[in-house]
C-alpha cells in the first residue's frame, strides 16, 4: 500500500511540473488583440558640425516609440516595411557647395548601412538601395524590438543644425 501511495505521489509531482510550463517567455495575448497594427513614425538628425569634423549621431528607436504600438509592441514578432510610405529625405544641403560629400545611415551592431555620395536636397524614395535599407531596418526593429540608428559623416564646411535627415517609417507590425 505504501508503494502504490508513493507511485501516486511521484505521478502528481510529475503533472505538477508539466502543467508550471517551461521557459516560454511570451506574454500571453489577450482576446480582441488584432493581429497586426500599421503605423509611421519619422526620425530626424540634425547635424551640427565645424568645417572639417566628423560627426556620429546615434539615435534610439524601440517599437514603443510607434504611437499605435503602445500596448501592441510586446506581442510583435515581425515586422514589414510598407514601400509606398517610406523613404528618406534630406534637406538643408547648399547646391553650390555641399556641406557634406558623404552620408551614411546605418544599424548600429551590424552590416545593415546606406550610403549617400554628392548628397543634395531631395527625397531619395525612388532608390531600391533605400527601400532594402528600410525593409532592413524595420525587419530588425521587430525582431530586436529596439535599435539604434546612426547618421555618420564628414563636414566639408560648418554646419549649423540647417543638413536635415529625416526616416519615415510605415509598417505592418504583426503579432
Amino acid at each position: 500500500m505504501k508503494q502504490f501511495f508513493s507511485f501516486l505521489t511521484v505521478v502528481a509531482f510529475s503533472f505538477a511540473l508539466i502543467s508550471c510550463g517551461g521557459d516560454d517567455n511570451t506574454p500571453s495575448i489577450p482576446e480582441g488583440t488584432p493581429e497586426s497594427v500599421t503605423d509611421s513614425k519619422s526620425i530626424s538628425f540634425e547635424v551640427l558640425a565645424s568645417k572639417g569634423s566628423g560627426f556620429d549621431i546615434p539615435q534610439t528607436l524601440k517599437l514603443e516609440d510607434f504611437a499605435k504600438l503602445k500596448d501592441f509592441a510586446k506581442y510583435v514578432t515581425e515586422a514589414k516595411m510598407d514601400p509606398k510610405k517610406s523613404f528618406i529625405k534630406i534637406s538643408g544641403i547648399k547646391e553650390e557647395a555641399p556641406a557634406v560629400k558623404t552620408l551614411m545611415l546605418s544599424v548600429e551592431g551590424t552590416d545593415i548601412r546606406r550610403t549617400f555620395e554628392n548628397v543634395k536636397n531631395g527625397t531619395f524614395d525612388e532608390y531600391d538601395t533605400d527601400l532594402e535599407f528600410l525593409n532592413q531596418v524595420i525587419k530588425r526593429l521587430g525582431e530586436q524590438k529596439s535599435i539604434v540608428l546612426k547618421l555618420q559623416g564628414q563636414a566639408e564646411e560648418e554646419i549649423n543644425k540647417e543638413l536635415k535627415v529625416e526616416i519615415i517609417l510605415t509598417a505592418d507590425f504583426i503579432r
